[in-house]
């Protein structure tokens, strides 16, 4: 089966946090911590998201996927993505994040953004940087 990896950094707001979604002017920089995923195909439509530190594994089928089902856990941003992106197989998704999660360091962003970079490498989506950028901002 095809597999691929992907990571994307955390991020600092330096004028401040919450502006970002709020439609207010920023000043992000990358830090150096980031969040790896390693997505690899299966042969149905299931979604199985694995977290090297959250110890546990979710299971999304394709036909339940929508902005309208939330979990309301972590699994909701690779949901969103994988949405976003309009992928119509199942993958195994696989993630080690070294971005702390909830210090304002964009841990959600970084998942995103890595597993947009993934999928858009594995099913040669050809989306743009900008473009992924966007579905990620779409999918929070």
């Amino acid at each position: 089966m095809k597999r691929v990896t992907a990571s994307a950094p955390g991020r600092v707001n330096l004028i401040g946090e919450h502006i970002d979604y709020n439609d207010g002017w920023v000043l992000p920089f990358a830090i150096g911590e980031r969040t790896s995923v390693t997505i690899s195909l299966r042969d149905d439509s299931k979604f199985r998201f694995t977290s090297a530190q959250k110890k546990d594994v979710l299971e999304v089928d394709l036909s339940k996927l929508s902005p309208s089902k939330r979990r309301s856990d972590w699994s909701d941003y690779i949901a969103g993505t994988i949405w976003a992106l309009e992928v119509d197989q199942g993958v195994d998704i696989q993630i080690d994040g070294q971005v702390p999660l909830g210090a304002g360091l964009s841990s959600s962003a970084a998942l995103e953004c890595a597993v947009a970079l993934g999928l858009n490498e594995l099913f040669s989506l050809s989306h743009s940087r900008v473009d992924l950028a966007r579905l990620a901002q779409r999918a929070e």
